[in-house]
């Protein structure tokens, strides 16, 4: 049967890949999430009433309440419409897909075509003082060397991208104590060659001749591999996350006479048109109507 090319969403750029690495917002979010809730609220009305006992309450109650008018104005003009909605910048208001392109930046006809491989790798705290106890500073440094590493040699690895979170499902410690980022890499021999460059073997020296001294702390990776046909990916209405975030190194048609080996580099994404032919159904998108 013949089935029509997948349709990427967007077109190659000679723009080099951002990082898909931003610590600054995530530590600002673990620093909040590092504490429970309920002790937030408590230091909040300690100091509301350190200010009610030192001023007048009219004047204590005035900032709060103008605040939250504020905020409660700016849900209503969002919700009707009447002010930009910062949690829908980036969103792709459609379904879509993330596959893997050829090196001249073409998807092909056959979805999940080429294998991936999975590495899960989470860092844990179990100190009362959670990302604030001794160590897990050191460990953050070290992820975020070996990520550094990951972008800078991604061809090297065949690294393709990572998305991180933070952890919610252990309700005795905080969520941000447990933290936990899926990478993708196009093979089992490029995460090889990375777990046995300088960055990783630095971090996992150290962690191997100071373990006894941080108890508290715990590390571990999974990995998997899912060969081509044993895998899929859809969005809807999503930011693009996890493999939708890849961007792939691919010729282009700028050398002379169209020649795409003489072509500038060029970078494409991952994202296709999965509303339409091959990638309406989970079979098609598997591939098993071709087995």
């Amino acid at each position: 049967m013949i089935m029509a090319p997948l349709k990427p969403l967007f077109a190659p750029t000679t723009t080099p890949p951002e990082s898909a690495l931003d610590t600054k917002a995530p530590r600002q979010r673990l620093l909040l999430n590092n504490f429970h809730p309920s002790s937030w609220f408590l230091l909040a009305a300690s100091l509301q009433g350190l200010l009610t006992w030192l001023f007048p309450t009219a004047f204590t109650f005035i900032p709060a309440a103008l605040i939250l008018a504020y905020r409660g104005v700016n849900v209503l003009l969002m919700t009707y419409g009447l002010k930009a909605n910062p949690a829908m910048d980036g969103v792709i208001t459609q379904k879509f897909s993330a596959q893997i392109p050829d090196e001249n930046g073409d998807f092909g006809e056959r979805p999940s075509r080429d294998s991936v491989v999975v590495l899960l790798l989470g860092a844990k705290s179990n100190h009362p003082l959670g990302i604030l106890t001794p160590g897990f500073q050191k460990t953050g440094q070290y992820f975020d060397s070996m990520g550094r590493d990951l972008e800078k040699n991604r061809e090297e690895y065949g690294y393709l991208t990572s998305t991180s979170y933070i952890a919610n499902n252990d309700a005795s410690h905080s969520a941000a104590s447990g933290t936990l980022t899926v990478y993708y890499f196009r093979s089992m021999a490029g995460l090889h060659r990375f777990a046995h460059a300088p960055a990783h073997r630095a971090g996992w020296d150290w962690w191997n001749h100071t373990v006894k001294e941080h108890p508290y702390l715990s590390i571990m990776h999974e990995v998997y591999e899912a060969p081509a046909g044993a895998w899929e990916s859809i969005y809807v209405n999503y930011k693009p996350i996890g493999l939708a975030t890849a961007v792939f190194p691919v010729k282009s048609a700028g050398g002379e006479d169209g020649d795409k080996e003489s072509g500038e580099k060029q970078w494409m994404g991952s994202i296709v048109d999965a509303s339409r032919g091959n990638m309406k159904l989970a079979k098609n998108r598997l591939g098993w109507d071709a087995k």
